[in-house]
């Protein structure tokens, strides 16, 4: 039986707030322990770990992980719009399920959700730590809001990208949260068919605005696959991810973006292939990262010669 309330029964997720959640949720007794979980693992597992690195109080090894392929797609400024609306993206539908479901009912969900989120920055975070990874990232500064990512970021996130882990995992979190009944078949075909797609922009932004490789995006996708049950993102799930990525992105010719889907699927299978000899997720990531560094030390002493 279905019980959603019918007001703003055909309002998109897009018109949702995505600054309300940050001042309901954390004073709210059902859910302050969870936000302020998520909010202080943001600031420990990401802003202040790069910026202890950027300040040079850690010495961590950091590696430039961009590949020939990436040399082939195209810097594009335009992308920027979408890149940045990745906070809104996951949320705007805490703020959806605040007011279609009320929120004492959505309360335990917002939970399940924060819950969610958190994880994957503490997952990424724990590779993070072991190295740490970068880009050639244009110094493009004609824009307000290049400028504030310039200042801002220091960049030295970029395996596994937390925009593409949160940006599949949102997708494939309201894909099974939709499956409890709670909202009409209507409501969440049109949901979650706005969330992919929103999904997929922000995935693809990252390589436009050289904010990640090639190599950022597989592994993300891996990680959800190793640390969430089988269920929950699967192989089959991921390949599905990756053949939606640049179906209409017109900066790009089909010859490069099949070299690109390729490269993704090569990235992804060899991960999880190396994972089932390893009782640790983290390994054959971590493994790449070595192996990779290596390459580009061998590199640079060749060209040196």
């Amino acid at each position: 039986m279905k019980t959603t309330l019918k007001k703003d029964q055909h309002r998109p997720i897009s018109s949702y707030s995505s600054v309300a959640p940050f001042f309901y949720m954390p004073v709210r007794l059902s859910t302050a322990r969870h936000a302020w979980g998520y909010i202080f693992t943001i600031l420990r597992d990401f802003f202040i770990l790069q910026h202890l690195q950027r300040f040079h109080i850690t010495k961590r090894r950091v590696i430039n992980v961009d590949t020939e392929i990436d040399e082939k797609i195209p810097f594009v400024p335009q992308r920027i719009f979408a890149y940045l609306s990745f906070v809104s993206f996951f949320v705007k539908p805490m703020d959806m399920l605040k007011h279609k479901l009320g929120f004492k009912k959505a309360a335990p969900y917002l939970c399940v959700y924060i819950k969610f989120l958190t994880s994957i920055y503490r997952n990424a975070a724990s590779i993070y730590r072991y190295t740490m990874t970068t880009t050639t990232r244009p110094r493009y500064l004609k824009t307000r809001k290049f400028r504030t990512i310039h200042f801002f970021d220091p960049h030295l996130l970029c395996v596994p990208s937390i925009h593409v882990a949160i940006s599949a995992g949102v997708y494939a979190w309201f894909k099974q949260f939709f499956h409890m009944g709670l909202f009409t078949q209507e409501e969440e075909t049109a949901y979650l068919e706005e969330i992919k797609t929103q999904a997929v922009a922000i995935v693809e932004s990252v390589l436009f605005v050289k904010q990640h490789s090639v190599n950022c995006i597989p592994l993300a996708l891996y990680m959800l696959t190793s640390t969430m049950n089988k269920s929950f993102f699967s192989a089959h799930d991921a390949i599905d991810f990756i053949d939606c990525l640049f179906v209409t992105a017109s900066e790009i010719d089909e010859a490069t973006r099949k070299e690109i889907i390729e490269y993704f699927y090569y990235m992804y299978d060899r991960a999880l292939l190396e994972s089932k000899y390893s009782s640790d997720w983290r390994l054959c990531i971590q493994h790449w990262m070595d192996e990779f560094a290596d390459s580009q030390e061998q590199k640079k002493t060749a060209e040196a010669k």
